[in-house]
């Protein structure tokens, strides 16, 4: 059994301060401490001399108080990467019930492990607020200066999350609020998207790229880039986002065929869609079915229906920006970037010149009728006007 803790046989207060002084029988050093919002914090003084050890309590009583006042000392049970491990082992037994993104779980995860913890890590739980926060970003700007806005923001969320498991779980009573001035209101900009002709031009550029590495018999390589071609053609055959397309699994395809102008075609119906808006279906045009069948081919997938994996399992962004950089194609006539998100622009324009009713793109890409129409619609002006003058009388034509 262990053996019960010894009293204190001398124990006495700092004259005119808060911090007493004790000494047990079974140590030689003075120990010092103090209460503190219903707790005592204690610290050995490491000395024996009690002048000294006065000497030490008193220093260490001020400092110890400012590290309270300023959230950098708390017991362990309530510090911030305590609570943040617990909060990640909640949110890990979400994603394996599928019902949170195990790639949001490994961004949380890294920036807190990466970043956070060696700042935050040591403060109170509570003390997480508008001032903690401040005080986080100016030392991630003093070891990176050319932090983006769009990193604090992922940082940001790490923290919200913890305090979202705090303040559930109570550990806390209020959820902080994190105030930003920025000296310009951000604006989301539309990507821009490439036309018939520039899209044509990606197809042919990606397509000679495979082939010449199957021609030099890099197989590997080959099938890297028909992965990227394929990624592609679904990407503007679907409007999914890149995260969406990511998360996408054979088993949440299905090949069903309809009819249009006379002609059967073979379309994909895309369910439990995994993304920014929730999970969702959408339907593909008609270019999607046959790089289905390919990305099947290629895998060895032999009932895809039901197979859990992931139908693209890297994202080909380096040889992608090569491709768009060797066809001048990473940047339209306005000097506007492109990337992979350029594809799910194309695919909303392409659907607009064919006279696609704006709700039902809106509807199929998870989004609303009034972004369709501020971003894409108005930006295509009069070429989407085909029937403006079709009604106008002879008499009223002016010349």
């Amino acid at each position: 059994m262990p053996q019960p803790r010894k009293k204190s046989t001398e124990r006495f207060y700092v004259a005119g301060h808060d911090v007493f002084l004790y000494k047990r029988d079974a140590t030689k050093y003075w120990w010092c401490g103090f209460h503190s919002n219903g707790s005592i914090i204690r610290s050995s003084t490491k000395e024996e001399n009690k002048q000294s050890a006065i000497s030490f309590a008193k220093s260490w009583y001020y400092k110890k108080k400012g590290e309270i006042d300023n959230g950098l000392f708390i017991t362990k049970k309530h510090s911030f990467e305590k609570i943040a491990k617990e909060a990640l082992s909640e949110y890990q037994s979400l994603v394996d019930n599928q019902k949170r993104s195990q790639r949001t779980y490994d961004g949380i995860k890294s920036v807190l492990e990466q970043r956070i913890y060696s700042i935050l890590g040591d403060y109170d739980i509570k003390r997480i607020d508008n001032d903690a926060w401040q005080y986080f970003k100016r030392e991630i700007l003093k070891k990176y200066p050319k932090t983006s806005h769009g990193t604090f923001h992922q940082y940001k969320n790490g923290i919200r999350t913890v305090l979202n498991y705090a303040y559930a779980n109570k550990k806390i009573n209020v959820l902080p609020e994190f105030k930003d001035q920025y000296q310009r209101k951000r604006t989301v900009e539309t990507r821009p998207w490439f036309d018939f002709n520039e899209y044509k031009k990606l197809h042919r550029a990606i397509k000679t790229h495979a082939e010449k590495l199957l021609k030099e018999k890099k197989t590997h390589h080959a099938n890297n880039a028909m992965e990227l071609y394929d990624f592609v053609i679904l990407a503007t055959n679907t409007g999914m986002r890149v995260g969406e397309l990511m998360n996408m699994r054979f088993c949440d395809v299905k090949i069903v065929e309809e009819q249009a102008n006379g002609q059967k075609f073979k379309v994909l119906h895309i369910h439990n869609i995994r993304g920014k808006s929730g999970r969702n279906d959408c339907k593909s045009y008609y270019g999607a079915y046959n790089a289905f069948q390919r990305i099947i081919t290629r895998r060895k997938i032999k009932d895809f229906s039901t197979s859990t994996e992931k139908v693209f399992l890297v994202k080909r962004r380096a040889l992608f920006n090569e491709i768009l950089e060797k066809t001048k194609l990473k940047t339209n006539k306005n000097n506007e970037k492109r990337d992979f998100v350029s594809l799910r622009s194309t695919y909303i324009v392409f659907r607009l010149l064919n006279d696609t009713p704006i709700q039902n793109i809106a509807l199929n890409c998870r989004n609303s009728v009034e972004v369709i129409q501020k971003h894409y619609a108005n930006k295509l002006g009069g070429t989407l006007l085909k029937d403006l003058n079709k009604t106008i009388s002879k008499d009223l034509i002016w010349e």
